[in-house]
Formats: C-alpha cells, sequence, structure tokens
C-alpha cells in the first residue's frame, strides 16, 4: 500500500495482522518503491492507492499498474468521496473514504480472496440443453424479441429463453444491473456513462466492447449511488 500519511500506514498493519491469509508485502509514503514490487512479476495482488500524493497522482498510479500487471486488484482511498466516480475507469474493487472504515475494508480484503478461488456459474435454457455460463465471462445481456442474448468476453452470443426479469433475479448477487427493459450489465465492466442529449436518456459504454448500451433517465442515480457505493 502507498499513502502519505504515516498513521493510514500503520492502521492498516494493524488490520491485515488479523486477518488470515493475508500478508502485507510493503506500506510505504514512496512512489518508487512500489514501483519496484510492481515490476516484481507475483509479488503483489492488491494494492492499497491513496489518491492525493504529493508526487503522484492515485490515478497515475493506478494507470501504471493496469499497464504493468492488470491481473493487480486496487483499492482506492481518499479523503474526498467525489473521486468515486473518476477512479472507477480503473476497475477497483472498493473505494474507502478516510477516516478508514476497518470493518469495511476487512470485508473488502476478504472478498477478494473468496473470489480469487470461486467462480459463480448459472444455468440458462439454451435449444433445449441446460448451459452453464461463468458470470465472470459476461459483457452484457440484451433481450431481443422473444429470445435473450448473453454477450461474452470473447465476442461469441449464447441465445438462450430466459426473460432478462429471471436473468436479473440470478446475477442479483453479481452486480448485474438493469440498465433499460433490453438491457442488463455488470456495473464493474462500465467504462463511461455519457448522457444523450438528443434521446434525453443516457448511454453506457463496456470495456471492451463497441456496442453502445442505453440507460433510462430515471435509472442514472441509482447506477450512480450504487457504483459510488460499492467502488
Amino acid at each position: 500500500m502507498i499513502d502519505d500519511e504515516v498513521t493510514i500506514l500503520d492502521q492498516v498493519k494493524d488490520i491485515t495482522k488479523k486477518l488470515p491469509g493475508t500478508n502485507l508485502v510493503l506500506a510505504t509514503t514512496e512512489v518508487t518503491d512500489l514501483f519496484s514490487l510492481i515490476d516484481t512479476k507475483g509479488a503483489v495482488n492488491v494494492v492499497l492507492l491513496d489518491i492525493n500524493m504529493p508526487v503522484a497522482n492515485g490515478f497515475d498510479i493506478a494507470q501504471y499498474i493496469k499497464d504493468k500487471s492488470p491481473s493487480i486488484k486496487i483499492i482506492f482511498m481518499s479523503a474526498n468521496p467525489d473521486f468515486a466516480l473518476q477512479g472507477y475507469k480503473y476497475y477497483p474493487e472498493d473505494f474507502l473514504i478516510k477516516p478508514i472504515n476497518l470493518v469495511r475494508f476487512k470485508q473488502t480484503l476478504e472478498r477478494i480472496q473468496t473470489t480469487r478461488t470461486r467462480r459463480k456459474k448459472i444455468g440458462v435454457k439454451e435449444q433445449g440443453r441446460l448451459r452453464l455460463v461463468d458470470t465472470s465471462l459476461i459483457l452484457y445481456i440484451e433481450r431481443k424479441g422473444k429470445k435473450t442474448l448473453i454477450h461474452l468476453d470473447d465476442q461469441s452470443v449464447i441465445v438462450c429463453s430466459e426473460s432478462l426479469n429471471r436473468l436479473e433475479d440470478m446475477l442479483k448477487e453479481e452486480l448485474f444491473y438493469r440498465t433499460h427493459q433490453s438491457y442488463l450489465v455488470p456495473i464493474d465492466k462500465i467504462e463511461t456513462i455519457e448522457q444523450d442529449t438528443f434521446m434525453k436518456s443516457y448511454n453506457v459504454q463496456l470495456k471492451n466492447c463497441q456496442t453502445i448500451i442505453n440507460l433510462s433517465r430515471h435509472k442514472y442515480s441509482q447506477l450512480k449511488l450504487l457504483m459510488a457505493s460499492y467502488f
């Protein structure tokens, strides 16, 4: 982890000592120390980043991490909650508001440990058979006519007969959001949300996806709150 406040570093040291399976390999105020660790393959799984740093901005550090080792998980922290949506483009595991809520920090680390060892699958009806789908591979889900299309990260599509209401219920614990009557998306793959002044609504852009997902105007505030509370 990196922070320019020694008291925060000490807080994190204390809580990680009490977490089984958690090893704090670096707590520093120096950006160069963190970069050296990141450059060592396999040396770190999670980085806790302060956003307001005197030498390097936390978002710049996050970009470096994503470029060098995209598998490393990022947790942001800041005294300013307005940074939450700005930091969302780096796909953080959480956004902690200072002073850090140690219970929430503990829960976030435990969730990361759990998801590292668990992949959830759902079963959908596809052409008379049951198809198991890894939820982490779903890019977005779309309803077209009487069919539901499950678009995957590898650009393949599963055509099934499940309704969006049914899938929304199945995926409610996996942080999928119903942006529109025809779309269901995983919020951790949202890259940008832009206002569509012509349609008086919003458009959602997903990571590595060319399709523009519609976001109903009345759902914008709800999605914004959901993203801020989780990340």
